[in-house]
């Protein structure tokens, strides 16, 4: 089975995304894959296997991971217990970068970071440790979700540190596909332009019949469909964030239709643009349960 790229997207104004998941919105990352970010992975309960490539490692009652960038894995779900619910924390290295390196104070963590990259499972004791905070920090405001995830991170640096499930090797394989790095950094950076496969097939020096492989190998899916749902995104966080117009909004996500980006909206969320950004407001800015039949699920 062949590792599909993830592009993860970021919140505005956030350098870290967390997600809950729970009976009412599974999990949806099914399938091998891979992305760019550290992961952080928080099982309150039931029992699954955290499977990578060839490895696999059961776990009976939750489990908490941590997992460098470019480890392809499986989800780690489990839907076994109806109280169980899942917290994925995920940040790049941008995010090291510039937030832990930065502050000499941090430098404990680096080593833990560094060791991500063998992808770390922690011990029943530490997943007990840790359980209070990940049942919280999806409630708490931006600035204390920061705090609650440095103190997470210290706490992990000071524990033994597991014996890695994999060899370092298997990340940086998929690390140096810097083809795949070069595609999502250029949609990251253009989609509120015209984009076509000739464009990206140029870009990393590929025909366009052979970058539209690719591209379907990696997301799993054809670039228009990859694009849509990426633009759809960064719509649905300007209809929250900002008082633009969704004529504007339309434009600053690369759409030029307005019948057609309604579509597509509605087709995504459930909801008409201007349907949601009402409905979002209305509900005080908390999550939306959406009942469009493709894509029935809390944002």
């Amino acid at each position: 089975m062949a590792a599909q790229y993830q592009h993860i997207a970021y919140p505005f104004g956030k350098t870290f995304r967390i997600e809950k998941f729970d009976k009412d919105r599974l999990c949806s990352h099914h399938g091998l894959h891979f992305h760019d970010s550290y992961e952080i992975v928080y099982i309150k309960n039931g029992s699954g296997k955290v499977i990578v490539e060839d490895r696999a490692l059961e776990y009976r009652d939750g489990v908490l991971a941590l997992l460098g960038p470019c480890i392809p894995h499986l989800s780690f779900s489990n839907n076994q217990r109806p109280d169980n619910f899942e917290i994925v924390i995920h940040f790049d290295d941008h995010f090291v970068q510039e937030k832990i390196r930065l502050f000499p104070e941090f430098a404990s963590l680096l080593p833990l970071l560094y060791k991500a990259k063998q992808l770390l499972v922690f011990s029943p004791e530490m997943h007990e440790q840790q359980s209070v905070v990940f049942e919280q920090v999806h409630a708490l405001s931006p600035p204390e979700q920061l705090i609650a995830l440095f103190k997470l991170l210290h706490s992990l640096s000071r524990a033994p540190l597991p014996t890695g499930l994999i060899k370092e090797t298997v990340s940086q394989r998929y690390a140096r596909n810097k083809e795949v790095r070069k595609i999502f950094d250029f949609i990251n950076v253009n989609y509120h332009r015209p984009i076509s496969t000739q464009d990206l097939a140029s870009h990393i020096g590929l025909t366009t019949n052979s970058f539209c492989r690719m591209f379907k190998r990696l997301t799993g899916k054809p670039l228009i469909t990859y694009l849509n749902e990426f633009r759809i995104h960064q719509a649905t966080k300007l209809l929250e964030e900002t008082d633009d117009t969704v004529s504007e909004i339309m434009y600053q996500c690369g759409f030029d239709n307005p019948s057609y980006f309604a579509r597509r909206f509605t087709a995504i969320r459930g909801l008409s643009p201007a349907s949601y950004r009402k409905k979002y407001r209305s509900d005080g800015g908390g999550e939306i349960v959406l009942q469009a039949s493709n894509y029935n699920r809390k944002l």
